[in-house]
C-alpha cells in the first residue's frame, strides 16, 4: 500500500493526514507537501500519523527535517501517533524530539487551537 496524503487548511492550523507506508519510495510526494507547509508557514501544524502502517528511516528523516525547519520558523508542530509509530520513535530515541499526541483532539488541545 502506498502513501496517501491529505492536507486540510483551517484558520491558524493545518492538518496533514498520512496513511499507508511512509518509506523511501514515497518520500518525494511527502517532501512536496512539506515544502508547501514551509512555504506558507501556518502558525501550527498537526501531522496525523495514526494511519501509518510502516515508517522507515527515510520517512523518519523527513519528519525530523520538517520539525527542525518548522521550529526554526517559529511554528508549532504536533504528531498524532499510533502504537507502531510510538514504537519506532522510542526505539530510535526520538520520542523526546517530537511533541506527540494519541488523538487529533489531544493535539489540538496541545496547540490551544481546539474548535478552530
Amino acid at each position: 500500500m502506498g502513501l496517501k496524503i491529505r492536507l486540510d487548511e483551517a484558520d491558524g492550523r493545518w492538518v496533514l493526514v498520512l496513511s499507508g507506508e511512509l518509506d523511501y519510495g514515497e518520500c518525494a510526494a511527502f517532501r512536496v507537501t512539506i515544502d508547501r507547509i514551509l512555504k506558507h508557514a501556518p502558525p501550527s501544524v498537526i501531522v496525523d500519523l495514526s494511519g501509518i502502517e510502516y515508517l522507515d528511516s527515510s520517512g523518519l528523516g523527513l519528519l525530523l527535517s520538517l520539525s527542525k525547519d518548522y521550529g526554526a520558523h517559529g511554528g508549532r508542530l504536533v504528531l498524532v501517533t499510533n502504537e507502531s509509530v510510538d514504537s519506532i520513535l522510542d526505539l530510535t530515541r526520538l520520542s523526546g524530539i517530537f511533541s506527540c499526541a494519541s488523538t487529533r483532539e489531544e493535539a489540538e488541545e496541545m496547540l490551544g487551537t481546539a474548535g478552530l
